[in-house]
């Protein structure tokens, strides 16, 4: 997955409907092993997914890279790290990549962790919402537990739901999009609420003739929860 998630989103050189195959194959390959498998967007052998986002990951390991500006960067990293936590398996989240610390090649992915007074507002943006979606998985045994139902993965979005069958508040509906064109309306099933929070931006959203509209905002995160569960903030 870590491969594909750096293809889909740093990348941007294959459709986000791929991160969902993967996982699939993934999921079909270790069936049975009864194992729970880590999920991650780089690691201490590779180059660091903010500077794969940058395009400045190759050359010499020993050279650091530069900590990318642009904003970009940061929300594609929150994108990648949302997907980590809300999919099933066991997230992991190698330090440095809440806040998009960059990094080369082996040496230059295990860089010293920057003082907090160095950081930037995208940043501090990016460690808030890693927070947020924590605390939404901390919080719902949906996120950690539930079945996963793909509703649409698409060219520039990816949407599905985790849920738990019998439980009125085992549901979560997580959609994770590069640059979509439109919104995306998800058709709810018989049980399911009809009010929802946000639980990156505090947003509620209603559905309509069960009917869930997903607004069209570059590299957008949503998790939604039940406006009146135990999760909702």
């Amino acid at each position: 997955l870590m491969w594909t998630l750096r293809a889909a989103l740093a990348e941007e050189s294959g459709p986000m409907g791929d991160i969902d195959t993967s996982f699939r194959a993934g999921e079909k390959a270790w069936d049975g092993a009864h194992a729970v498998m880590a999920m991650m967007i780089d690691n201490h052998d590779v180059s660091r997914f903010a500077s794969v986002s940058a395009g400045s990951a190759g050359g010499d390991g020993w050279k650091p890279a530069p900590q990318p500006l642009d904003p970009i960067v940061y929300a594609k990293q929150r994108v990648a790290l949302a997907t980590v936590l809300t999919l099933p398996g066991a997230p992991v989240v190698y330090y440095g990549d809440e806040v998009g610390l960059a990094g080369g090649n082996d040496p230059d992915s295990r860089r010293v962790m920057p003082r907090e007074s160095s950081l930037g507002i995208s940043q501090i943006e990016t460690r808030e919402v890693v927070r947020k979606v924590g605390r939404a998985r901390a919080c719902s045994e949906a996120l950690r537990r539930g079945t996963l139902r793909t509703i649409a993965a698409e060219q520039e979005r990816f949407v599905f739901a985790r849920e738990l069958p019998g439980d009125v508040y085992g549901r979560a509906i997580v959609s994770l999009a590069r640059r979509p064109a439109f919104a995306a309306e998800v058709a709810l099933p018989k049980g399911a609420p009809s009010a929802f929070v946000d639980v990156v931006t505090g947003k509620r959203f209603h559905a309509v003739n069960a009917v869930l509209t997903i607004p069209a905002d570059a590299f957008g995160v949503h998790v939604f929860v039940a406006a009146d569960g135990p999760c909702a903030p």
